[in-house]
């Protein structure tokens, strides 16, 4: 690949050359691997197994406002309007074959893992029945804090990436690569390192990323991990924010507000929300979501010990103290003075924390917080004008403290 290439070009180059990979799988003597986003995905990538995200589809489909026709064929065939937006989008388009991209292929084979929710792994489970294919459900139990139970939960989710190398081999009736493993084990650790040092261009000022950059920037670090190509990208991506922080140029020219955002995002609202929050000189900076894939691998120790350390404790799995945590710090080292907490009706495992994390929040940082209820992918759910009012009450009150 040409260094010349923006970040941008790059990003659409690898994601064409990976569709059509994954489109040509059967030609190339590969299979395709269904998989959740946050999962040990270095597994499939070591085997030759193309990873697809029906997640990332969704997003895709859910960004180009197709939510609500989508969910409505859904729920035609009896499912509730509360099912994820993710899983009603992806169940919409096999019904009806309708996509804002080229679709994604069947899959040869299913990996769920529940560090996400729960949601996931009954929706991959429905694909395994409706297609006839093997599935592997990796179980991650909350990570909580207690340091017994902790070197428990990881002994026992090492055990389980063991049976998933067999349950591998047996579907696809070869031998697992272990020294493979390591390779893009390699490739995973610099691109996550790298994607790490691209979110935390958040801490200049004024800030030369906002998160609606870090979510457009996250597709690689999620689909193409353990690779050559995904290294080249974040350090593409990093060069490219250094030039601007050189320059001292910002997302705004004139940045009053570091937002922190809590949730994932509202994805047909990506840019209006982007543009009206500017407009009262705020920015987002980043979010818990984001970071789910800054990840630190330990290349010192057994790759799948490695892996179960990283995914096992991801802010989706951790207790609310932990999230709690992770939050304050991102407060700190970003130096936010607001957040807007979203109430995601399509993600309760994350939305569920919300309201206490909120109150711990504001009260570690004295920081006021915005919370509005809505849904992420369906715009039947979402009230504009209730939620533009909030918004500019809350920068008011912003406004006042500063004062």
């Amino acid at each position: 690949m040409s260094d010349k290439m923006s970040s941008k070009d790059l990003s659409k180059k690898i994601t064409k050359e990976y569709m059509d990979e994954a489109f040509h799988a059967h030609d190339l003597g590969k299979m395709v691997g269904y998989t959740t986003a946050v999962s040990p995905v270095e597994l499939f990538v070591a085997h030759d197994i193309i990873p697809i995200y029906p997640e990332n589809h969704a997003v895709a489909c859910l960004s180009g406002r197709m939510g609500t026709e989508l969910s409505l064929a859904t729920e035609s065939m009896g499912y509730t309007s509360h099912l994820c937006a993710y899983a009603r989008s992806d169940l919409g388009y096999r019904k009806t074959g309708k996509t804002a991209t080229g679709g994604i292929p069947d899959p040869d084979l299913l990996l769920a893992c529940n560090a996400q929710c729960f949601t996931l792994t009954k929706w991959f489970q429905v694909l395994a029945r409706k297609g006839n294919v093997p599935m592997f459900v990796w179980d991650t139990p909350e990570y909580i804090k207690d340091k017994k139970a902790r070197e428990e939960i990881i002994k026992y989710c090492v055990m389980q990436l063991r049976e998933m190398i067999a349950w591998m081999e047996e579907v696809t009736k070869r031998k697992f690569d272990y020294d493979r493993l390591k390779e893009v084990m390699k490739y995973s650790a610099e691109s996550s390192l790298l994607y790490k040092k691209f979110l935390d261009m958040a801490q200049y000022k004024p800030s030369p990323i906002s998160i609606f950059d870090a979510l457009i920037g996250m597709a690689i670090a999620v689909y193409r991990r353990g690779t050559q190509e995904c290294v080249e990208y974040y350090q593409t991506l990093v060069d490219e924010c250094q030039a601007k922080v050189d320059r001292g140029i910002g997302v705004l020219k004139n940045e009053k507000y570091r937002l922190y955002w809590e949730n994932l995002p509202v994805w047909f609202k990506f840019s209006d929300h982007a543009k009206l929050l500017g407009s009262y000189g705020g920015v987002i900076l980043t979010s818990l979501y984001v970071h789910a894939w800054s990840l630190e691998f330990d290349l010192d120790k057994d790759p799948l010990l490695a892996m179960a350390e990283q995914y096992a404790s991801v802010f989706s799995n951790s207790t609310i103290e932990d999230r709690a945590d992770m939050a304050v710090d991102l407060f700190k080292r970003y130096d936010m003075n607001g957040m807007i907490m979203f109430m995601n009706r399509s993600c309760k495992a994350v939305s569920f924390a919300v309201p206490s994390l909120r109150d711990i929040l504001v009260k570690r940082t004295g920081i006021p917080a915005l919370v509005f209820e809505s849904d992420m992918g369906d715009p039947r759910f979402y009230s504009e004008t209730q939620i533009r009012t909030r918004i500019e009450a809350y920068f008011e009150t912003l406004d006042r403290l500063r004062l």
